[in-house]
């Protein structure tokens, strides 16, 4: 079927922001050694989940100096981010072609705002991680979007560029698209279980337009 909507990522299949996930982690977790955690840092999911976890154990004030600890990255990575190029006309297009639009992002609405100010207005849903109980890879994510869309997980592509969209969107049923622009290469995507992969978003629309058509031979020629 026809995606009726589309789903995108932020950072990475929409825009280019370089933070440092690895320096992040490192100064959550001085902050709650400070405030008396031992042992094991958790391993299991990535630093958002880790900080609930680790919250579980030191309240509140752990998991409210830890995001905003976090914010402060993401913040000064958005003050040097910058959109792609080809961002403000594919979405401009996807929505002339009749697409439904949303975005949706593990990073806060304010960074993405400082890097992309026009986005409320360049998608029918905007849901950064502060507007949803559960951010992606949970598959409430994308299907509160839908939710708001009015329409069911098949008739949506969800295109992002890290195994992380990926399994959110085979979660939530929808058709998993791989973009190469971030930093996962395209037989990484593939490997996760994309569905398709680009090379970036810019020639998303061209290759949906023959979706399912020749499914294999798109993701083929745009390697």
């Amino acid at each position: 079927m026809q995606p009726k909507a589309l789903i995108f990522d932020f950072d990475g299949t929409l825009a280019e922001l370089n933070i440092d996930f690895a320096a992040m982690r490192a100064e959550v977790e001085v902050l709650a050694r400070g405030l008396g955690l031992g042992g094991d840092w958790p391993r299991e999911g990535y630093l958002l989940e880790q900080v609930e976890v680790v919250a579980a154990r030191l309240g509140d004030g752990f998991a409210r100096k830890a995001g905003q600890l976090i914010m402060q990255r993401e913040l000064a990575a958005a003050r040097e981010g910058r959109l792609f190029a080809f961002t403000p006309a594919l979405l401009a297009a996807a929505r002339a072609q009749g697409y439904a639009l949303a975005i949706i992002s593990r990073n806060c609405g304010p960074a993405i705002r400082l890097v992309f100010p026009q986005v409320d207005g360049s998608c029918d849903v905007f849901l950064p991680r502060e507007t949803v109980p559960r951010t992606k890879p949970h598959p409430r994510h994308p299907l509160e979007a839908l939710r708001r869309l009015g329409l069911s997980p098949h008739q949506a592509a969800l295109i992002g560029d890290h195994p992380i969209d990926v399994a959110t969107a085979q979660a939530a049923g929808c058709l998993p698209v791989g973009v190469a622009s971030g930093r996962i290469g395209q037989d990484d995507l593939r490997a996760a279980g994309a569905a398709l992969v680009l090379p970036d978003a810019s020639g998303l629309l061209d290759v949906l337009a023959s979706w399912p058509a020749a499914p294999a031979a798109s993701a083929r020629s745009t390697s």
